[in-house]
């Protein structure tokens, strides 16, 4: 969704004011330095990556229609899945401009500034979202490891499904007006001796650049820093509770005097544990990947030149490459965590795809 001030087209038609594209300082990294990790790790890594995320995501939530939605997990990780399956197909259509740049720089570059503008922001709200709905499963397992009856009984799959929707759509309804700071205009560029698109910060930024801006660095800020706190507070509670119940068990203790939250925590079943066991690793995924997000937010948020278009144009495109890679991995990885760590995923898996078949016979 890209916003025009004149008219509601999605890209504004430059002839009458020709102007150059913008030519970034080349302060800390140079422009030649840009293009090697462009391709390195743009349109190498992350775009391979990406299509790796679209396929594996589709076959998670496959997996878990075939289950069905009788179980709250089967839910909350296809909500996540869907997420990511859109973040990664964003990731792809974006870096297209690496296969069409074999046939035309210039459309190439066309291709690029369109989808900086279309998709960058579409990817880091998808990873925002994707981040809250995994801190509420964080939650969630928190209380089915402390409270294991009384959360049975109210975090059911309806409510785990309202929460979802509210959740996706309170997180991304947050970002939506972000996507009308920038203007895509058709200019002539030397370089290319040819008209390409290029992106400039429309009116509606000019007039609300201050307040918009501190909005969206706050909103960039808070929301991961809210879900990693949140998801490393659980994990801890969840890690403790899971302590207590293995020592409870091996112990073979009897006595009544022992707590009754090691004792609700030891009487749940094997598979209840191994869930939590691989939501765990999945959290400590999440973590892994937010952490390095919001260095970069909290940089861009001190450092008013970090950013596009600005004195650090290139630095902040060289550490957001690595940022993207690193969400582009962290949507893909979930399939196989779960191939690896749960058995009812992998039957079904099997049966509808065949992972493993040859092994299953022998």
């Amino acid at each position: 969704m890209l916003s025009s001030n004149d008219n509601d087209s999605s890209i504004v038609l430059a002839k009458d004011k020709p102007a150059e594209p913008f030519k970034p300082s080349e302060a800390i990294v140079s422009n030649e330095a840009i293009e090697i990790i462009v391709i390195v790790v743009d349109l190498c890594l992350s775009f391979i990556v990406a299509n790796v995320g679209i396929v594996s995501n589709i076959i998670v939530i496959v997996v878990f229609a075939k289950q069905g939605y009788s179980e709250s997990m089967n839910i909350s990780m296809t909500a996540i899945a869907i997420w990511d399956l859109l973040k990664c197909t964003s990731g792809s259509i974006q870096r297209m401009s690496g296969p069409i740049s074999l046939f035309s720089q210039a459309n190439a570059q066309s291709w690029e500034n369109i989808m900086t503008v279309a998709m960058v922001y579409l990817i880091c709200f998808a990873t925002y979202v994707s981040s809250v709905l995994a801190a509420y499963v964080a939650v969630e397992r928190c209380l089915c490891v402390t409270l294991p009856f009384t959360v049975k009984t109210l975090l059911t799959p309806k409510v785990t499904f309202i929460s979802m929707a509210t959740i996706s759509v309170s997180v991304f309804g947050c970002f939506v007006v972000i996507f009308g700071i920038y203007d895509i205009i058709w200019v002539y560029s030397s370089k290319w001796n040819k008209t390409i698109a290029v992106y400039r910060h429309s009116l509606f930024y000019k007039t609300h650049e201050g307040p918009l801006m501190q909005y969206y660095n706050l909103s960039g800020v808070i929301w991961p820093s809210v879900s990693f706190v949140v998801i490393i507070v659980c994990t801890s509670i969840i890690i403790c509770q899971l302590k207590k119940a293995s020592k409870f068990r091996s112990g073979n203790a009897v006595s009544s005097s022992l707590s009754g939250l090691a004792y609700s925590t030891s009487t749940m079943s094997d598979r209840d544990r191994q869930i939590i066991k691989m939501l765990l690793v999945i959290i400590i995924i999440y973590v892994t990947n937010l952490f390095p997000r919001m260095a970069l937010y909290m940089a861009k948020f001190l450092i008013y030149d970090f950013y596009y278009l600005r004195k650090y144009h290139n630095l902040f495109r060289v550490m957001a490459y690595w940022i993207f890679a690193f969400d582009f991995m962290n949507a893909t990885a979930n399939l196989f965590v779960f191939l690896t760590m749960s058995t009812n995923f992998r039957v079904t898996a099997k049966a509808l795809f065949g992972f493993g078949r040859k092994n299953s016979k022998a």
